[in-house]
């Protein structure tokens, strides 16, 4: 009797470490395949998180977007950050801005938005001129003092009355050198022709 109870007892003891072990391997298991759906895939591509949410756009990202987009030296400019939810899918994004003495036409003023809208990495670089004729262009440069960029939360009837279209997200990207008026830039989850879904307004 004593024995067919130490049997008993004993394999118990095997059952509950046999259950132990295996929901240690289903945890470390289930791990690896979060750690990985926090990780762009081989093309770049961000991807859905194991429990269904998307990823927010982290620092890295950004940073590596900007050596992507606006070039290895890019980083090093001083640049003006932006971290929120602008495309209105409550999931933060992340824009730059910085000046760009790069180019040969002279100083440029770089945006660069980066979301992760729809689980997908997506990212958008503009270059807006000083001082030139285009709609776009601002009106000031001046090394010592960058434009200012902001955001700005827009009403459903200005998106309709002044903008021309309620669909867009209502949050703007404004770029001041308090000069001339301020483009602005607004997201639409239905790309353009060319692709882009950061659209240009001036008022």
């Amino acid at each position: 009797m004593k024995f067919a109870t130490h049997r008993e007892k004993s394999k118990n003891q095997f059952a509950r470490w046999a259950v132990l072990l295996v929901g240690l391997v289903l945890i470390a298991w289930g791990g690896q395949n979060a750690q990985a759906d926090e990780n762009p895939n081989a093309d770049g591509v961000w991807t859905l998180n194991a429990d269904g949410q998307t990823d927010p756009v982290s620092a890295a990202q950004l940073y590596s977007e900007m050596r992507i987009q606006g070039g290895q030296y890019a980083q090093n400019y001083r640049h003006q950050m932006l971290t929120g939810d602008f495309t209105c899918d409550d999931v933060v994004d992340r824009i730059a801005g910085w000046l760009d003495l790069d180019s040969p036409e002279g100083p440029q003023f770089a945006l660069l938005f980066v979301t992760n809208h729809g689980g997908k990495d997506q990212s958008e670089i503009r270059y807006i001129p000083f001082e030139s004729s285009e709609q776009f262009a601002l009106c000031l440069y001046d090394e010592t003092a960058p434009p200012v960029m902001s955001w700005q939360e827009n009403s459903v009837e200005y998106m309709g009355e002044v903008i021309g279209d309620e669909k867009l997200c209502n949050f703007s990207i404004r770029i001041d050198d308090f000069m001339c008026d301020a483009p602005q830039f607004f997201y639409s989850e239905q790309a353009a022709g060319n692709g882009d879904h950061w659209f240009f307004f001036r008022n």
